[in-house]
């Protein structure tokens, strides 16, 4: 999977240019090549209501960051802890808050 395409509501189209552009400069950015395939999900937008279920203190993921076909296994400590939550039918995780940001390193902060 190359990167997921959120809620394609606008009717502006230069909006979605600028944002699939941004979408593609930060997977090439965080994985060292460019994306193979888009994939289109429609994804439900993010409650009104959340519910705590506390602080997370790290991700493990798997990616092919850096080495194209070949995925490796990722852990990442957080430094300043985001709010794991979930919605009211706890069907979808979210992560709030938090002082982090995805670079060419990774997921800093």
């Amino acid at each position: 999977m190359a990167y997921v395409l959120i809620g394609m509501r606008t009717t502006r189209p230069n909006e979605t240019c600028r944002e699939m552009a941004s979408a593609r400069a930060m997977f090439e950015r965080f994985h060292d090549f460019a994306p193979p395939v888009l994939l289109r999900q429609r994804c439900p937008p993010t409650p009104r209501v959340l519910v705590k279920l506390g602080r997370l203190r790290g991700l493990i993921y798997t990616s092919d960051k850096w080495q194209r076909g070949r995925p490796r296994t990722y852990v990442h400590f957080m430094e300043d802890r985001p709010l794991l939550a979930c919605d009211p039918r706890g069907t979808q995780l979210h992560i709030v808050g938090g002082r982090y940001r995805v670079t060419a390193r990774g997921i800093e902060g």
